[in-house]
């Protein structure tokens, strides 16, 4: 059984264990979330043909969409939620080449742009630092899974010396969860920052010259998003 079905049967399955919540003292909720993400990059030791990630290389990020189904366990102050996220994501490296003469920027610049379609997966434990009423403040941490799904119609290499380039990205990724969650009767909002702990990118190849290049970049991901529970 996959994920995401095991999700869906945990979340159908919530009206037939509502006497045993009772008995046993913790509840069951379900719900869903939207959000907008964006990634930086630690220490990405990032280069192709020469251009090196530095203080001359433009990071850009769009802002990306994520939608997450989710299910939470609470025992008093202390929950468990299990969520399916499926987002996207864009950004672009700029790699800047100054003209030592005139101090200018040289025109062509080269360019690297990357679309990444992806599941996330994460399990996190929260605890209630403040619960008055319909009001709570959480703060939640954990481990999440990453399942990337680009391909190579979602790269662009701009203005490189090497034809037919493709970065071969890990299909498996591991972050850990930090955040800070409101939520008013029914209606939540989390702020998530998630830390990478393994590389996002196993080789940048050129196929016309049979060339491979490295980066040992590790993306961490901010996150803000909106949900409602059941």
């Amino acid at each position: 059984m996959n994920i995401r079905n095991l999700i869906l049967l945990l979340l159908l399955s919530i009206p037939l264990h509502s006497h045993a919540q009772e008995n046993m003292g913790f509840k069951v909720n379900g719900g869903a979330k939207i959000g907008f993400q964006a990634i930086t990059y630690n220490n990405p030791n990032f280069g192709i043909d020469g251009y090196e990630f530095n203080k001359n290389t433009i990071q850009s990020n769009k802002i990306g969409y994520t939608v997450s189904p989710f299910m939470r366990l609470t025992l008093k102050r202390v929950y468990v939620q299990f969520e399916t996220t499926f987002g996207i994501t864009r950004h672009s490296f700029d790699f800047k080449s100054i003209d030592e003469d005139t101090n200018t920027l040289l025109s062509n610049q080269t360019e690297y742009n990357l679309k990444t379609l992806c599941l996330q997966v994460p399990i996190l434990i929260g605890y209630n630092i403040i619960q008055e009423g319909k009001y709570v403040m959480s703060l939640f941490t954990g481990p999440k899974t990453k399942f990337v799904f680009t391909s190579h119609d979602e790269q662009e290499f701009k203005h490189f010396k090497y034809d037919q380039m493709e970065e071969i990205l890990k299909k498996r990724c591991y972050y850990w969860d930090f955040g800070l969650g409101v939520k008013i009767g029914n209606v939540f909002f989390d702020f998530t920052y998630d830390l990478g702990i393994t590389k996002v990118s196993e080789y940048i190849i050129s196929k016309s010259d049979n060339l491979k290049f490295t980066s040992n970049r590790r993306d961490n991901i901010l996150s803000f998003s909106m949900g409602m529970i059941f």
